[in-house]
């Protein structure tokens, strides 16, 4: 797309030509300067009311007057070009011819570099700039329209017809009465006049523009982070875009970028250039790459990335009223700003990282105690052993009857009666086997002299058998003695 943005200005002085720079034009019209093709036949150009024009100051004699031209229906301020010539009366028409047809014989017919000094000041002075943005360049103060008039004026002409070579102006009053200037006047005239015609003025080149913008993303490339980015940068899980090329045939870009889903907000956003500094989407930008930093907990979305590069450049024309029987008027010349513009569009886009929670565990059965051991029994006394019985006293033995001896009956003889005591054998209940600890208690023990319970069940036991035995051997000799009585009384 391209669009012609033109500074209006005209002015025409006394014995001069003008100088214009429209303020519109459709970018189709813009073309080189002293082109042919600029010349057509349904262009037309009309000298303004008088009404309408503004009054500069008297410079070495000269009144500067800035008057109107209506071209295609519209009116702009022109400059005049020739000092010499005079300008038409108001209403007067004109044909719109291409630089190369200029009528005149001064600088600006034999001279580019003359042009191109003339189509500078137009752009960088009164009406194209405020009065303030001249005095920040200027370091005038209290800047007037008729300070300014007079001083580009008079720049003009010291171009296109070495008026004043020396640069040394005479202010002397306004166009419109006598009254005298104030010192503050002459000075600001001056420096105006020194601004427009000094080392500044480099000549504005005629040219056709062509603009270009590119966005690449290149976040897989083997680019290092700036310092900037790293610091930002609080979860391993953050997106990271960059870099982003950004190439354009300008010096400045324009950004525009916005959110594609209503859940994000920029402000979460971060946007950085290759030093990583944060950049202002809404300022044009200057660095040939971008980064984005979204923190990992941004919902997911994107962002749309447009940029927009405009070159400028500057053609010409020439607005020739027509000329009677006697003589030619001046040509106003029309500077033309053309812009050409590219756009180039982009979309990042991600997810928020998905959390997976463990799914809730049972809860761990509790780990089971060991079972305590359990303490030995308490070992039990083994009873005592039975006391044997006392054996009765046997009984008296009554005397058999004296039964008299045959000789026929040999004499028996009694016969041993031998008996056998029997020992019961008690048998014990085996302990449940002992600890460690009463394993070592009781080899412990097994070192000190046996005493206690055992030792006390023993003494029983060996009492209990001495009592039978003694029992016993009472019995055998009382049944030997009977039966010894037993004899006698048969002899």
């Amino acid at each position: 797309m391209k669009n012609t943005i033109y500074a209006s200005l005209a002015v025409t002085a006394l014995g001069g030509a003008a100088f214009l720079v429209p303020a519109a034009a459709h970018a189709d019209d813009a073309v080189p300067l002293g082109s042919d093709s600029l010349a057509t036949d349904d262009t037309t150009a009309v000298m303004g009311p008088a009404r309408e024009y503004q009054h500069g100051l008297t410079v070495n004699g000269v009144s500067p007057t800035l008057r109107t031209v209506v071209v295609d229906g519209e009116s702009i301020l022109a400059y005049c070009i020739e000092y010499w010539i005079r300008a038409a009366d108001p209403d007067h028409t004109a044909a719109v011819t291409g630089w190369d047809e200029f009528t005149g014989d001064n600088n600006f017919k034999t001279d580019s570099q003359v042009r191109e000094q003339v189509a500078w000041i137009l752009r960088n002075s009164h009406p194209t700039l405020s009065l303030d943005d001249i005095e920040a360049t200027t370091g005038t103060s209290g800047l007037t329209e008729a300070e300014a008039i007079a001083a580009t004026q008079s720049a003009i002409w010291h171009f296109t017809d070495d008026f004043v070579p020396d640069g040394n102006l005479t202010v002397e009053s306004a166009a419109t009465n006598n009254e005298p200037v104030s010192a503050q006047s002459a000075d600001n005239v001056q420096a105006v006049f020194d601004y427009l015609t000094g080392e500044e003025n480099t000549g504005l080149n005629e040219q056709q523009v062509q603009a270009s913008v590119t966005l690449i993303e290149a976040t897989d490339a083997d680019v290092a982070r700036p310092q900037g980015l790293t610091e930002i940068i609080e979860d391993e899980d953050d997106h990271v875009f960059g870099p982003v090329e950004l190439n354009a045939s300008t010096d400045s870009v324009g950004l525009d970028i916005n959110t594609i889903d209503d859940a994000v907000d920029m402000e979460d956003l971060s946007i950085l250039d290759a030093d990583g500094e944060l950049v202002e989407p809404s300022q044009p930008v200057t660095t040939d790459e971008l980064w984005l930093h979204v923190p990992a907990d941004t919902e997911t979305g994107g962002v749309h990335i447009a940029a927009e590069s405009t070159e400028f450049g500057y053609t010409g024309r020439l607005i020739t009223p027509e000329p009677d029987a006697q003589r030619r008027f001046q040509t106003i010349v029309v500077v033309d700003q053309t812009s050409h513009q590219d756009s180039t569009e982009l979309q990042l886009s991600w997810e928020k990282p998905t959390v997976v929670e463990p799914p809730p565990s049972e809860e761990p059965p509790a780990p089971e105690e060991p079972p305590s051991p359990e303490e030995p029994p308490t070992p039990t006394e083994p009873p005592a052993p039975e006391e044997p019985p006392v054996p009765e006293d046997p009984p008296t033995a009554t005397e058999p009857p004296v039964e008299e001896l045959t000789p026929s009956e040999p004499l028996q003889q009694p016969e041993d009666v031998e008996t056998e005591a029997t020992l019961e054998v008690v048998n014990e209940t085996p302990s449940p086997e002992p600890t460690i600890e009463e394993a070592e208690e009781i080899h412990a023990t097994e070192q000190l002299a046996t005493t206690g319970p055992n030792e006390t069940r023993n003494v029983l036991i060996g009492v209990g058998t001495l009592a039978i035995g003694a029992a016993l051997l009472i019995l055998n000799r009382w049944l030997r003695k009977r039966k010894a009585w037993g004899t006698a009384e048969k002899f």
